[in-house]
């Protein structure tokens, strides 16, 4: 009789649990990314493009 009480004992464990946890609090969602680039990297490319056309030296300081 023992063998045929296992199962059993395995559902009424497992139905316990599921109503122990079924009220979590869910984890809040990430914040969407904004669109488009950040200002800072549409700062540097505008930086680096008009230090191109100033002095080719001056576009290598800019991009290291």
């Amino acid at each position: 009789m023992h063998s045929l009480n296992q199962p059993v004992l395995a559902r009424a464990t497992a139905n316990e649990l599921h109503v122990r946890h079924a009220g979590r609090a869910v984890p809040p969602r990430r914040p969407e990314r904004p669109p488009g680039p950040p200002l800072r990297g549409r700062a540097a490319y505008a930086a680096g493009r008009l230090a191109r056309r100033l002095d080719s030296e001056m576009a290598r300081r800019a991009v290291v």
